[in-house]
């Protein structure tokens, strides 16, 4: 399956991202975060639920590795001149914009993000 989100396309079975068709180099982590990102794209997404998604339980309960873990993925799939795929909603969580949906991101509560088979 292939999971699509605005310029984002990810091979799930591969495990592979591409950006308007070019690949995305990501780690195993990286690629974690953007897929279960892409899954919920539209919803608020907490911190704990990407911990408990993508990290083990020898995370640190305070431990940055979260913010550490998106500012490195946005370093990737953001480029300079167009805003960020990924919202930061603060003390709350995030939010990977899907561009097809007209609503506040914060206020989704099912993705719109299209898997095709």
């Amino acid at each position: 399956p292939v999971l699509n989100v605005n310029d984002l396309e990810l091979d799930i079975a591969n495990r592979i991202a591409r950006q308007k068709g070019k690949i995305v180099p990501l780690l195993p982590r990286e690629y974690a975060l953007l897929e279960y990102l892409a899954m919920r794209a539209g919803e608020l997404v907490t911190r704990k639920e990407i911990e408990d998604h993508i990290y083990d339980d020898r995370v640190e309960p305070m431990s940055n590795v979260v913010d550490s873990a998106v500012c490195a993925l946005r370093r990737k799939i953001d480029t300079p001149e167009l805003p960020s795929h990924i919202l930061t909603r603060r003390r709350q969580g995030y939010v990977l914009i899907d561009g097809n949906r007209a609503a506040d991101p914060g206020e989704s509560t099912h993705s719109s993000a299209a898997i095709l088979r």
